[in-house]
């Protein structure tokens, strides 16, 4: 959309090779040591076969720096014992960079040093056959005249079984960063990974931080690395791959304890063949910065965009910075169904008890952070709501085969709406900036249902996650069957935002559980030239029809030449990519962004542009737009569906281009 998600998220080409300098073997008594044996084809192993290995925080940095000004690091690669579902989980075998005189811990450990730090890395390979590694290099920055960008980073460090080799370089190029190493079997059939967090042998995976020669290393900073796990042995699984963040699947992910009114700072790290949109609940984050596995982009303050959701493709990385405002629980998540669902628990060949795994009642699984958030004087007050809506949610048995149209409807006048009367999306909900609006949702569905309130700050028993929002000792339940349940919204800013089904266990989102939510200042109201762009899809199947507005082929919209309009796209469809495109007689039209994520731009990005946009799930986005001339305009809404994953076998189904004709007179 802007200058921050368009040129400085460059396109990542094939499978990365980063330049390796300095290569020398070392001899030492460890090479004397046997390799540990193979593994075989199933990565299950029994409990106590190998070392069980902790799960690494990158809260300090391996290696020490002597007196002659280098930093040295010794790591050995090795197999161990990998519990991303918990204890109680299975227990896989797994790929690990140890640090000398430390115990295994997965991921690989954070390598911090400032810029200009030569820094010196031993390595020792000590598993069962030859390990490539990459990533501990210089980053060169970006070449945009390099024909292959790839090829610019040279060949790996390789090592046969129970050699050593040695590495030199001078880290010069600030930047967030991963190094990784792969050692694959003979009839390995899973592709070499793209940034090497992903494939069969686990988080095999490290972070290098270079730091700004004055900058000082926050004891607050956060590091999350996504990885992503493929095997051979979950080739049944309709979902083959599963996603870590530093090491971990939810519900075994790190709780993070926050300090209400303490700034968090936040680094996190895309080293999955895959992007990821993710998504914090109940406040705003700043990007910070923007990189990949070449450099790093630092905004200045006044250039910083506020958003919920920041979409991280394939190697890129961001540094954010927010503020805990409210305490409770929230979430940090994945927006991609299949990525943040209980598609990400362990796949039926390696299940442990569905019982022991606590978390799957909330249908959530893979890329979920929880935190809660602490206060030394919790306000338990509750405000008087000067405005009430009621929100009804239905169904209409067999729109979608034998399954059932869902949807919300506001309650207008004395009486409920009928039960089948629903509305996809549902019924736009239209409240005031800091004006506190109760809204009563009544459940008249057959399952238990949460409504997460996206991108609204609040408080936390409102937020919608069932069981897990609200206070620890008393989380909020869903809203069972013929019941319903009551929040509180006061927002502090005026925006385009949404609400929708939350931790639901099949499509019930792409079957209508969603609606637009637009937030308008004080005694402002909805006008005809605000024009909603719901970006979404019906039905009851994993790839449904995507839909502008509820439907494949909205009516044609009737504007006026020279009026100025604005457009607010949100994006909710479970896990599709899209493309926007406004364009008319002329070609593809100019419009100016406004907000994003219902946050005003910096100022700095608010300029005319060509009318194009890739909005990722869980984003909202507002462009003002004047039509220059007479005529028929086409916003143009193309969708990608993310299909398989590397070498697994799956259906390719071409891309869907829906359009919206837009009759200017």
């Amino acid at each position: 959309m802007t200058d921050q998600t368009r040129t400085d998220r460059p396109v990542l080409w094939g499978t990365l090779a980063i330049a390796l300098i300095g290569l020398a073997p070392t001899a030492s008594a460890a090479q004397q040591r046997p390799p540990q044996a193979g593994p075989p084809s199933n990565p299950l192993i029994e409990p106590g076969e190998l070392e069980v290995a902790g799960f690494e925080s990158f809260e300090r940095s391996a290696g020490t720096t002597g007196a002659d000004g280098v930093h040295r690091v010794a790591l050995e690669a090795r197999q161990v014992e990998w519990r991303p579902w918990g204890d109680d989980g299975p227990a896989l075998r797994a790929h690990a960079f140890v640090e000398d005189g430390h115990g295994a811990r997965v991921p690989g450990p954070l390598i911090r040093v400032p810029a200009g730090t030569t820094v010196e890395v031993t390595l020792r390979n000590n598993l069962p056959r030859p390990m490539a590694v990459r990533g501990l290099n210089d980053r060169p920055g970006r070449d945009p005249t390099a024909a292959n960008a790839f090829a610019a980073f040279g060949p790996p460090i390789t090592l046969a079984p129970g050699t050593e080799r040695r590495v030199r370089f001078v880290a010069s190029t600030p930047g967030t960063f991963h190094y990784y190493g792969r050692a694959p079997a003979p009839n390995d059939r899973i592709p070499p990974p793209f940034f090497g967090g992903d494939g069969p042998d686990g988080p095999f995976v490290g972070v290098m931080v270079v730091d700004e020669p004055a900058a000082q290393a926050s004891s607050r900073e956060r590091i999350l690395l996504i990885t992503q796990w493929v095997h051979e042995s979950v080739r049944e699984s309709q979902e083959p791959f599963r996603f870590m963040i530093n090491g971990r699947s939810w519900p075994a992910t790190e709780r993070l304890r926050l300090t209400r009114g303490q700034e968090e700072h936040w680094r996190i790290i895309n080293a999955s063949g895959i992007h990821h949109p993710m998504h914090l609940h109940g406040f705003h984050f700043q990007v910070v910065s923007r990189g990949d596995p070449w450099a790093e982009t630092v905004f200045r303050p006044e250039e910083r965009r506020m958003v919920v959701t920041e979409d991280l493709t394939l190697g890129q990385t961001m540094r954010i910075s927010w503020t805990p405002t409210e305490p409770g629980n929230w979430l940090f998540h994945c927006h991609l169904m299949r990525h943040m669902s209980g598609a990400q628990h362990p796949p039926s060949s390696l299940d442990a008890s569905p019982s022991t795994l606590e978390g799957r009642a909330a249908q959530m699984g893979g890329l979920v952070m929880g935190i809660t958030v602490e206060d030394d004087e919790p306000n338990d007050a509750r405000p008087v709501a000067a405005r009430a809506l009621t929100l009804w949610s239905g169904s209409r048995a067999r729109a979608f085969g034998d399954a059932p149209a869902l949807g919300f409807v506001l309650q207008d006048g004395p009486q409920p709406p009928p039960a089948d009367s629903i509305v996809v999306p549902g019924t736009p909900l239209i409240i005031e900036q800091g004006v506190t609006t109760e809204v009563t949702v009544h459940n008249r569905l057959d399952f238990p249902l949460g409504v997460h309130w996206h991108g609204l700050e609040l408080q936390s028993r409102y937020d919608g996650v069932p069981g897990w929002s609200g206070p620890t000792d008393s989380p909020t339940p869903p809203i069972a069957p013929r019941d319903s349940a009551t929040v509180l919204l006061a927002p502090p800013r005026a925006g385009t935002f949404m609400y929708h089904v939350h931790s639901e266990p099949g499509h019930e989102l792409s079957q209508g559980l969603y609606g637009a939510l637009i937030v308008l200042e004080e005694g402002d109201r909805l006008r005809d030239d605000d024009v909603l762009v719901v970006l979404a899809s019906v039905g009851a199947e994993r790839h449904a029809t995507p839909a502008i507005n509820g439907t494949e082929s909205p009516q044609p919209l009737d504007l006026q030449v020279g009026r100025e309009y604005r457009l607010r796209f949100m994006h909710i469809s479970p896990e599709d990519q899209k493309s926007v495109v406004l364009s008319g007689p002329n070609g593809i039209s100019e419009w100016t962004p406004a907000a994003e994520d219902g946050a005003d731009l910096p100022a700095s990005l608010v300029r005319p542009t060509a009318a194009t946009f890739d909005p990722h799930v869980g984003e909202t986005y507002d462009f003002v737009w004047s039509p220059p001339a007479a005529g028929d305009y086409e916003l143009s809404v193309t969708t990608q569906f993310a299909v398989g994953a590397p070498a697994f076998a799956t259906e390719l189904i071409p891309p869907h281009t829906g359009r919206w004709v837009i009759r200017v007179r």
